[in-house]
């Protein structure tokens, strides 16, 4: 009873002062191992953190309510204490410095910047509760002259804590400790995206530097193996699109508000490199990447732009590599765009009923709908609204037109998964080397792809399986791509 009065008391305390109340977090060790790398990255590198930036504190209410008071985070002194140890196995070699003078042999410099922190308590009683953190991180990639060569924000997954209850002051130390696990878990996903970022080994190949894979237990290190699907090239012979096809290529990796799609950029990127290779015209292919794959953006470019200028005899292709989401009130699928937000699909998102339905109403040849995404919320290239729950749900395409094929990443409530060791989104890439294999129409591609993508998923744990509709039997000899 006595500790049960005290909570009272406590909370009473905190509903009285409000914004009043500020808790300084104390730092909280947290061992920062690096994650297995599949490739490392052939620079030397020094990562920067001024002394402003060590100092650097965060200052902010707990879930965005004055009741809990506000909390000062000092990440600096976090992210000075971790960087190094995670981000150094990725490079040849990586030095601290807190300026200039650089080292005379540093090929690149990283800045990190805290982007956006979140932190929240739930499930509060008079003994225990938990304590709920994510954090996102700007790294910047920079040469030796200061031009940009990457630069991404990667966020951590959630990170929970159960705590003694407040009155025992152990929530202070459950938050240091998840806001320090976060700022990890941040700095490993770091890690493993600068690896296999197609910028950085863009610069690397610049710099005619020869690529290596990671150490392995024996000691032996291997050369990288490329992407085999990075240039298109297809001859004359090999082109079956004309000069009335129509593409509109959508990629969305960085968003406004919500965490990255893996490679989602630079493989809309490549597929209109592929199209204009197969012989779609440059002037025929709307190519919208993250900030200009806004709704309005998408909606203009499908409901206008492409009705005005197709003709009957166009091929249309439309690719779509992004976020997907469900509405949790109607179990109805949305593309998200780059200000998309899944907590408002009907003003935010684009519906994928809206996109069959506009798209079968063009009077044209032939529809290819392709989709590197997925809707159920569950993960991988899928949000979902906060505290909603992933949906058991199946994309509908009982609305496609007869002259539509739609394939599709995954099937029901799978994940789309991206490939670090690959650089792309495994369904795009599958696509691109079934193209590449000779494979000529959508029936062919999704034969060809679908073992080879469900092989991958497993060897992470993952199950996606590509979808296609309408069925194989029914796509025989339509839809081709290529002769």
């Amino acid at each position: 009873m006595k500790r049960l009065g005290m909570l009272v008391i406590f909370l009473l305390s905190s509903l009285t002062v409000g914004c009043a109340g500020h808790y300084n977090v104390p730092m909280v060790d947290v061992t920062a191992t690096p994650p297995d790398l599949v490739q490392k990255i052939p620079l030397n590198v020094a990562i920067l953190i001024t002394d402003q930036m060590e100092n650097y504190t965060f200052t902010g209410q707990a879930n965005e309510s004055s009741i809990y008071g506000t909390y000062t985070f000092p990440f600096g002194q976090m992210i000075r204490k971790n960087i190094f140890d995670i981000l150094s196995p990725a490079f040849n070699k990586a030095v601290i410095v807190k300026g200039k003078p650089y080292p005379q042999d540093i090929d690149v410099i990283i800045v990190a910047k805290v982007e956006k922190f979140q932190h929240w308590y739930v499930g509060a009683g008079a003994f225990t509760a938990t304590v709920v953190a994510k954090i996102s991180i700007k790294l910047a990639v920079y040469d030796m002259k200061a031009a940009l060569v990457w630069e991404g924000i990667i966020s951590s997954p959630k990170v929970e804590k159960i705590y003694s209850a407040p009155v025992t002051g152990d929530f202070l130390g459950a938050t240091g400790s998840v806001a320090a696990e976060s700022v990890v878990a941040a700095l490993q996903e770091a890690a493993k995206v600068i690896t296999s970022s197609r910028e950085i080994h863009a610069f690397v190949s610049a710099k005619g530097i020869s690529e290596t894979i990671a150490s392995k237990p024996s000691g032996k290190e291997l050369p990288i193996v490329k992407s085999d699907v990075d240039k298109p090239f297809f001859g004359v012979t090999d082109k079956i699109m004309g000069d009335n096809d129509m593409a509109v290529v959508i990629g969305v990796e960085k968003y406004q508000d919500l965490p990255a799609s893996d490679y989602s950029s630079s493989d809309a990127k490549l597929m209109k490199e592929y199209l204009v290779s197969l012989g779609v015209k440059e002037r025929n292919i709307e190519l919208l990447l993250n900030e200009r794959a806004t709704q309005s953006s998408i909606k203009k470019t499908v409901e206008t732009w492409l009705p005005n200028r197709v003709k009957s005899d166009s091929k249309v292709v439309i690719y779509y590599s992004g976020h997907g989401a469900p509405d949790a009130k109607t179990g109805n699928a949305y593309i998200v765009p780059f200000d998309g937000d899944p907590n408002y699909l009907e003003d935010t998102g684009y519906p994928l009923k809206r996109l069959y339905d506009k798209l079968g109403k063009l009077q044209v040849a032939e529809v290819i709908v392709l989709l590197d995404s997925c809707f159920s919320g569950a993960g991988g290239r899928s949000v979902l609204a906060k505290g909603a729950r992933p949906l058991v749900m199946m994309v509908d395409t009982g609305v496609l037109s007869s002259n539509m094929a739609v394939l599709s990443a995954t099937q029901g409530t799978q994940i789309s998964t991206s490939s670090p060791e690959k650089g792309h989104g495994v369904f795009t890439y599958y696509f691109l080397k079934a193209l590449k294999d000779g494979k000529k129409d959508i029936a062919e591609i999704y034969s060809y792809i679908k073992p080879l993508v469900e092989d991958e998923a497993k060897q992470i744990n993952v199950q996606q399986s590509p979808s296609v509709s309408p069925d194989v039997e029914k796509l025989k000899g339509r839809f081709g791509l290529r002769k």
